[in-house]
């Protein structure tokens, strides 16, 4: 009987979210490697060739997009099978499980960029605040002050800090709510940031920086991905969706990254209050394809995941721009910026050294940090 409970009690898993992962970091990371310090290549970087791919990469920076559905979806899934299996969720619980997961890497970069590089070779003061920082606020420093700061491994912290301020705001809920912290409420709550995150963009059209850090901006990914938890785990109303023809998959993904694609050309003036909408629908069909449906196209996890890149998808997307940074001085160092061989040795040199890092950093710092979780299940 009592395996029986133990088995109940045990945690979901969904491998192919493993995959998915990596793709949102590697899109990152290709994102930065084409915009970061692009002026650098010179007469390589205004050539026809390099321009057309640049185009292409830049939307890469929807990796972060795919990162904030995914967390939804699946902080989302773990609180509604705690609150299922125990009667409701525990706020303290939750949010030593987010701290142990979010904190270390965070405060890594952190420290290391206002109080170790600017005391390196090629290091730079950052005019940010620290304090913001501290108090997970650096996406408003990045709107306030972030446009007159070259630092952009300070910038990624901003996916990092809005995900902190959602997940704080549940269990601020979960704590003085009682039927919150059964899961009752969810719907409303996604539902409501939804609406709230359009009609915020659309009153602050023309503000670039404002409609791309701020929490209202950006918070509907997260509750798309909730609003997905929920339709699957409680409701079951997408059951009917998991046996979709591959062709209809093909047809689906298809579409997607045509919008995408032409995003900039397709959400334009009042449309670009719904473009986050849009989009995080099509990474929520994505998630829901790669977990239940049973005709996918491919497995993420068993294609991407090989070397479990999957579990160092924080890493790879905390560190990248610290070695961007580097790679690109070395690379100006030995007169290897204006060629397409130094751009692609650039690439190479940067993306299996944040690998590396990133692997370390797992093994031997969020690994162990992780695995005191257990002591708030």
């Amino acid at each position: 009987m009592e395996n029986n409970k133990t088995k109940k009690l045990s945690l979901p898993f969904f491998e192919n979210l493993n995959g998915l992962r990596f793709i949102g970091a590697l899109s990152v990371f290709i994102f930065h490697a084409f915009t970061l310090g692009r002026e650098m290549w010179g007469k390589f970087f205004e050539s026809p060739f390099f321009q057309s791919i640049f185009k292409l990469m830049k939307k890469g920076h929807h990796g972060v997009g795919l990162f904030f559905v995914l967390s939804g979806f699946l902080i989302t899934y773990l609180l509604l099978h705690e609150a299922k299996a125990k009667g409701k969720i525990y706020a303290f619980g939750f949010f030593m499980r987010r701290l142990l997961r979010i904190w270390p890497l965070y405060f890594i970069i952190v420290l290391f960029g206002f109080f170790i590089f600017p005391s390196l070779p090629n290091g730079l003061e950052t005019q940010n605040s620290f304090l913001h920082y501290s108090l997970f606020i650096s996406n408003f420093e990045e709107i306030w002050t972030g446009w007159k700061d070259s630092i952009s491994f300070l910038t990624v912290t901003w996916s990092v800090s809005i995900e902190e301020q959602y997940y704080m705001a549940w269990v601020a809920l979960i704590a003085i709510i009682p039927s919150f912290s059964r899961g009752k409420y969810f719907p409303i709550y996604f539902v409501l940031l939804i609406l709230t995150s359009v009609l915020f963009r659309i009153l602050h059209i023309g503000n670039e920086r404002t409609i791309y850090f701020h929490t209202l901006s950006v918070i509907s990914d997260l509750a798309i991905g909730g609003l997905l938890s929920y339709a699957t785990f409680v409701t079951h109303k997408l059951d009917k969706f998991k046996n979709l023809s591959r062709l209809l998959i093909l047809g689906i993904y298809a579409v997607g990254i045509i919008i995408i694609l032409f995003s900039t050309k397709i959400f334009t003036g009042y449309l670009i209050g719904i473009e986050r909408i849009v989009i995080g629908i099509f990474f929520a069909f994505v998630i829901f394809e790669q977990v239940f449906c049973k005709n996918s196209l491919f497995k993420a996890d068993k294609v991407l995941n090989f070397f479990q890149l999957g579990e160092i998808s924080y890493g790879i997307y905390m560190y990248h721009c610290i070695v961007i940074y580097f790679v690109q001085h070395i690379i100006m160092q030995y007169n290897l910026n204006d060629s397409i061989l130094g751009f692609i040795a650039f690439l190479f040199i940067s993306g299996y050294i944040t690998l590396v890092l990133s692997r370390l950093s797992f093994n031997y710092i969020e690994k162990p940090i992780l695995n005191l979780k257990k002591w708030f299940r």
